[in-house]
């Protein structure tokens, strides 16, 4: 919460607590900023449509040089995690 309402505050703190190397003082706020805007109020650690596909953009698809869309949908589907789970369950 408080990094939605205080991003420039929380860039503050973390240059006093975290080495940031050659990084701005704008980008860690800008930084902040999407940080809060990925993850919806009120759920940690749950990302939003919009965190996953920036996620999925910068993290996934740039760095692999994939083209193609890949989908929120895609990653949030458990079909596979229930699958294993089953397994697992099933070998006690």
């Amino acid at each position: 919460m408080f990094i939605r309402e205080r991003p420039e505050e929380a860039a503050d703190i973390a240059f006093k607590k975290i080495p940031m190397g050659d990084m701005t003082r704008p980008m860690v706020v800008e930084g902040i900023r999407r940080f809060g805007q990925a993850f919806p109020e009120g759920v940690p650690g749950l990302p939003s449509q919009q965190g996953i596909k920036t996620l999925m953009e910068f993290d996934v698809k740039a760095p692999l040089k994939i083209k193609e869309e890949i989908t929120p949908e895609k990653v949030l589907n458990f079909r596979l995690i229930s699958e294993v789970k089953e397994e697992l369950e099933g070998k006690r």
